[in-house]
């Protein structure tokens, strides 16, 4: 505590700088163009590096879809054969069928259509044949006819 009621002998002054430092912008924007040229390599590979692996999986998504796809095609194609369709056929009990009755009617059907149209066969377009090249060029010429 003594110390404190002792000033002492002379005070000593810390000399403070006459002007504040001021900021060179030119350095600063150097070294943030320094800096950004550091970094576009390492983000032109990362980025290289994670298309890659997206690729990668992508392809390996296609190759999985393609081998389910076989394997679909497969069962199709098992399923639909004419001798395991004949075999369930003759295990439910069924058989070749009687043969087909053919009618024959006279009448015209209703003059509407009672059915969709688009299983109606559509309208015959007429073709007309066109005038020769030269007919039209003669009636262009007006040679008298």
């Amino acid at each position: 505590m003594a110390a404190i009621n002792h000033p002492l002998g002379h005070a000593r002054r810390v000399p403070l700088p006459g002007r504040p430092a001021q900021v060179n912008w030119w350095v600063l924007a150097a070294v943030f163009v320094l800096g950004l040229g550091a970094m576009l390599p390492v983000l032109q590979n990362s980025t290289a590096t994670s298309r890659g692996f997206d690729a990668q999986r992508l392809q390996l998504d296609q190759a999985r879809v393609n081998g389910e796809i076989r394997e679909l095609e497969s069962e199709v194609a098992s399923l639909t054969s004419l001798d395991r369709i004949q075999h369930r056929a003759e295990e439910i009990g069924l058989g070749p069928g009687d043969p087909p009755v053919f009618v024959n009617v006279g009448e015209p059907g209703p003059a509407p259509a009672k059915i969709p149209s688009e299983y109606l066969p559509g309208p015959v377009p007429t073709t007309e044949e066109p005038d020769p090249w030269w007919r039209s060029l003669l009636s262009w010429v007006s040679l008298g006819n």
